[in-house]
C-alpha cells in the first residue's frame, strides 16, 4: 500500500475538498484524484462518496481514515526512531470508558502530556466486540475497561482500581423510598444503560436474565451524562460508577437505591501480549497505574 496514496487520502477525508487537498499537498487536482482511485481499487471499495460537488467519507472510507492515521504515524516513528532524532512524538490511540475519561483521564493527561509534547493522543469509547483485533494490528495501542477480567488469551489485563457500581433513579422514583432493594425489584421497571461504558453493563444484563428479571424495556444511551439528565426528569433507573453520579447524589437530584450487596467491577487497563511496546505507551501506562488507582 502506498505511504503517498494514504497521505493524500487522510488530506482529502480531512478537508473534505480535492482542490483543497490538491494545494495542500502541492499536486494538480487530477493528480490527488488518480491516487484516490488508485487506493479504492487496491482495497476494492469506494471511499468516498460524491454528491454533486460534495464529497463524503462511505462507512469503508471511515474505517480506512483510522488504520491511514495509524500507518502513517508509524511511518513517521520508525524514520525518527532510525534516524535518532526525538522519539517523543507520534499517535497513541487509546479506548476508555466515558466514565474514566472523564473523572481520571484529565488528571492523567495533565501529568503526561508536557513530558510527550509531541504526542497525538485519539481516545475514543471502548468496543470490547473489536477490541482484541484492533490491538493485535495496533489501530489501538491501549485499552481501559470496566470488568472484573477479560477472557482472551492473547490480551494482558492489569487492574487498576476497584470501581464501587450504584443504582439510581430520580429521588421520587419508588425504588428511592425503599429499605432495600434487589434485583427482583428491577421488574418491570425502564432501564436506562449505557451503550459503551462497557463490561459492567453486560455483566448485569446477564444477572438479570438468569435471575429471570423482565424490565419494561431497555433504552441505551451513547452518552452517561444524557442518562443522569434523563432520570432527572423522573425516568428510568441505572447503574453506573459511583463516581460519576456522586455529586448529583449530595445535591439529591439523584437518589441511590439501598441495594442488599456491594456492586462494584474492575478498572482494567489491556494491550497485546508480547508486542512491543513504544516507550510513549509505557509511559502512559505507568502514570495511568500512579494516577487511576485505588489510592487515589
Amino acid at each position: 500500500m502506498d505511504l503517498q496514496h494514504l497521505q493524500t487520502f487522510r488530506t482529502v477525508a480531512t478537508l473534505m475538498n480535492f482542490n483543497q487537498a490538491a494545494r495542500v499537498l502541492n499536486a494538480s487536482q487530477s493528480t490527488v484524484s488518480a491516487r484516490i482511485k488508485s487506493l479504492e481499487n487496491e482495497i476494492g471499495v469506494l471511499l468516498f462518496k460524491r454528491i454533486g460537488k460534495i464529497i463524503q467519507l462511505t462507512e469503508a472510507g471511515a474505517k480506512m481514515l483510522v488504520y491511514a492515521d495509524k500507518l502513517l504515524a508509524i511511518e513517521e516513528e520508525a524514520l525518527a526512531e532510525v534516524a535518532g532524532r526525538n522519539t517523543t512524538s507520534g499517535l497513541l490511540t487509546i479506548r476508555m470508558p466515558q466514565t474514566v475519561a472523564t473523572y481520571y483521564l484529565p488528571r492523567v493527561l495533565y501529568d503526561y502530556q508536557p513530558r510527550f509534547p509531541g504526542m497525538r493522543l485519539d481516545i475514543t469509547s471502548c468496543a470490547l466486540h473489536s477490541l482484541e483485533h484492533e490491538l493485535r494490528i495496533g489501530t489501538v495501542d491501549l485499552a481501559f475497561l470496566f470488568a472484573g477480567s477479560i477472557a482472551a488469551k492473547n490480551l494482558v489485563s492489569e487492574v487498576l482500581r476497584i470501581e464501587p457500581l450504584v443504582v439510581v433513579s430520580h429521588p421520587n422514583h419508588p425504588l428511592a423510598a425503599m429499605k432495600s432493594v434487589d434485583f427482583t425489584d428491577l421488574e418491570g421497571q425502564v432501564l436506562l444503560l449505557p451503550k459503551s461504558d462497557c463490561g459492567y453493563r453486560m455483566e448485569f444484563e446477564q444477572t438479570l436474565a438468569a435471575k429471570r428479571v423482565k424490565p419494561a424495556t431497555v433504552i441505551e444511551m451513547n452518552s452517561i451524562e444524557a442518562i443522569k439528565q434523563t432520570m432527572q426528569t423522573g425516568l428510568g433507573v441505572t447503574l453506573i460508577p459511583e463516581i460519576a453520579v456522586r455529586h448529583e447524589v449530595e445535591k439529591g437530584t439523584l437518589a441511590r437505591a439501598r441495594w442488599v450487596d456491594d456492586l462494584e467491577t474492575g478498572v482494567l487497563m489491556i494491550r497485546y501480549k508480547n508486542k512491543w511496546c513504544h516507550p510513549a505507551v509505557e509511559a502512559f501506562m505507568d502514570t495511568a497505574r500512579r494516577l487511576t488507582g485505588d489510592g487515589v
